[in-house]
């Protein structure tokens, strides 16, 4: 079954606002609130499509049918719908039902991990607390130990994940983290199994502030890489731990994203990862006047990858001069 798509300047722009992080975000307060009514399997469900929908290396904008989107690890037709559904409005009508019928808890108190809807409920009943931020202060003044089902220990852990959502959504400045950046790259290319380490991103562009980071990385073993930088000394809290990406908090609060990508894939992994994603939509519109598919994974013509390992390749085969990364805003010039 065909979807009826959104246009192509409204998928653009919500592109730009990170659809897979957003998306996943959202399946995951549909499985806390069906958890809350007691719905078997289906929570599950839920928070397993978020992780596959979190860990795709491209925008999932680009699956134009039911069917393609099917094929990934977790995602069933009626999950597939509430995804396109979001692509087409920006809203999933099941989830505004859950809240609507539910008291309606804020999104953001249900991304503070340990809380839960349950908890939550409790919060906004005995305190009157409807924000993250209403949950920070009570929980600075103590307020929280008190209540059935609280204690001191799990509002001392309570307080520390609310503020990592307050962090997830703060801007950092490009001088106040560079040596961060600097010593999380050098200690990650020292860990046993990493072949290729390079920053991404914004801050590969050199933007004077910055969200997170995100680092790709060449590797021999994945899951062994991907367990021994987790137990680095800098890591203060891991959030996603996959196969195809590990992302994480320093101790700074800097959110770092770091994706495995395959030694013949890098150029094409790098181009993308930098941005930024107007440059991409430029990139990929010239690629398709020329009859071919650019993404992550490479410039393809029909199933053969005709460029790849190298960015400056990838710009040759289109008839491009190479552009350096802080050159690389909106359309081509």
């Amino acid at each position: 079954m065909m979807f009826l798509m959104a246009t192509q300047p409204q998928r653009e722009k919500r592109m730009a606002i990170g659809n897979n992080k957003n998306i996943a975000m959202l399946l995951r307060q549909i499985g806390a609130l069906l958890d809350e009514q007691s719905v078997q399997f289906k929570p599950a469900a839920y928070r397993k499509a978020a992780q596959t929908v979190e860990e795709l290396l491209h925008d999932v904008s680009t699956f134009k049918t039911e069917k393609e989107l099917m094929e990934l690890p977790g995602i069933g037709p009626a999950i597939a719908g509430k995804i396109f559904e979001y692509l087409q409005t920006g809203r999933i009508k099941t989830l505004d039902e859950l809240l609507a019928a539910q008291g309606g808890i804020s999104p953001d108190l249900l991304m503070v991990e340990d809380l839960g809807f349950k908890r939550a409920r409790q919060l906004q009943v005995a305190l009157g607390i409807q924000t993250v931020a209403d949950l920070i202060r009570a929980a600075e003044e103590g307020k929280l130990r008190h209540l059935p089902r609280f204690s001191e220990l799990m509002e001392k852990k309570i307080l520390e994940n609310a503020k990592h959502v307050t962090e997830r959504s703060r801007r950092f400045s490009r001088k106040d983290v560079e040596e961060d950046v600097e010593t999380l790259l050098s200690t990650v290319r020292k860990v046993p199994g990493v072949e290729k380490a390079e920053v991404a991103g914004s801050f590969r562009r050199q933007k004077d502030t910055v969200g997170d980071i995100d680092i790709l990385a060449v590797v021999k073993d994945r899951e062994k890489v991907s367990d021994a930088i987790a137990h680095l000394p800098i890591v203060r809290h891991v959030v996603a731990h996959g196969e195809k990406k590990l992302s994480f908090d320093l101790t700074s609060g800097l959110r770092v994203d770091i994706r495995f990508v395959d030694e013949d894939q890098w150029g094409a992994a790098l181009l993308y990862f930098t941005g930024d994603k107007e440059h991409n939509i430029a990139l990929r519109k010239r690629a398709i006047a020329k009859g071919w598919k650019l993404n992550e994974y490479g410039l393809f013509e029909g199933e053969k990858a005709i460029a790849s390992r190298k960015e400056e390749n990838i710009y040759a085969v289109l008839g491009l001069s190479f552009m350096e990364p802080t050159r690389r805003t909106g359309e081509l010039r």
